[in-house]
């Protein structure tokens, strides 16, 4: 296999070619920010202000400054007030395209009653959105509960967010996401089929049926060593990947195992994770899904 060095490529975007197997930083769509720039107040249009005003209702209450309930498949952007994941954050709903999103609503709880809502909400969210936590590099949940006063107008929902952890996710995410979409590190799923697209000065992946024609299937994602540099974790994405997964799924010479990064903003926020994907050695494309063995179905 051909040996390479480091491609650099514009809009933050950096390929390494390394034995046969390539690591990339964050996907560029070329039209998006790219995540280091994402990190900003909600939109006041949708969450504005404390709501002094005679009549306003918070469904959950005005620190989080949402005058309307969220629904499912909205995104959101997220300030904390504290520790993240730990305090209650200020939430604007975004455009999941082009909002640059943390994260998304992925289901709503309905509760029976505002104690069933402070008791058992955040625990039925848990169940409720694991799946798609647990598919993602880097992503927690969040289960943001009515207040007391603004249960009725929450509709006694509690609405179940899954937020990056240390960078913003980007974009929708699991079922909320179509093919012929671009994806970004941050969004990138166990599962997911993608084709690389060259676009001379930076590059995309396009999320695809894994039936169809793609280049990349998302396998799962390692953490760097504490304190890797950006650099090095980029010389070493593939070596990390393939160290976990090269042996069960890519066992023969036709396969390889690939290593992807976000960019270095994310990273130096805590974003230390390798997103891992299977394909052609050859970076030729394929199709139909590709099981643990190496092999497709």
């Amino acid at each position: 296999m051909p040996i390479g060095g480091i491609l650099a490529l514009v809009v933050a975007v950096a390929l390494v070619v390394a034995a046969g197997v390539w690591a990339a930083t964050t996907l560029s769509s070329g039209g998006k920010h790219t995540a280091a720039t994402k990190k900003a107040s909600p939109d006041g249009s949708s969450s504005s202000g404390t709501g002094t005003g005679a009549g306003v209702v918070y469904p959950y209450g005005a620190d989080v400054g949402l005058k309307s309930p969220l629904r499912t498949g909205d995104c959101v952007r997220a300030v904390w007030s504290g520790t993240a994941f730990a305090s209650r954050p200020k939430l604007g709903v975004v455009d999941c395209a082009h909002g640059v999103p943390d994260g998304q609503v992925m289901a709503v709880d309905a509760a029976k009653d505002f104690a069933d809502a402070r008791d058992h909400g955040g625990e039925r969210c848990a169940g409720d959105v694991k799946g798609v936590v647990g598919a993602l590099a880097d992503a927690g949940v969040y289960a943001l509960t009515p207040s007391e006063a603004g249960f009725t107008a929450a509709r006694g929902g509690t609405a179940c967010l899954v937020l990056g952890r240390h960078a913003p996710i980007g974009g929708a995410i699991g079922r909320f996401r179509r093919p012929g979409s671009n994806v970004w590190t941050t969004e990138m799923s166990v599962g997911d089929c993608w084709l690389y697209v060259d676009h001379t000065t930076y590059f995309t992946a396009t999320l695809t049926d894994c039936a169809d024609q793609h280049t990349d299937q998302v396998i799962g994602s390692v953490t760097a060593p504490k304190a890797t540099a950006f650099e090095d974790a980029l010389r070493r994405a593939n070596t990390l990947c393939g160290n976990r997964f090269e042996s069960t799924w890519a066992p023969g010479s036709d396969r390889s195992v690939f290593g992807y990064l976000s960019d270095e903003s994310n990273w130096k926020a805590g974003f230390d994770s390798v997103v891992c994907t299977v394909g052609k050695a050859d970076r030729s494309r394929t199709t139909g899904a590709i099981s643990p063995s190496g092999t497709t179905p």
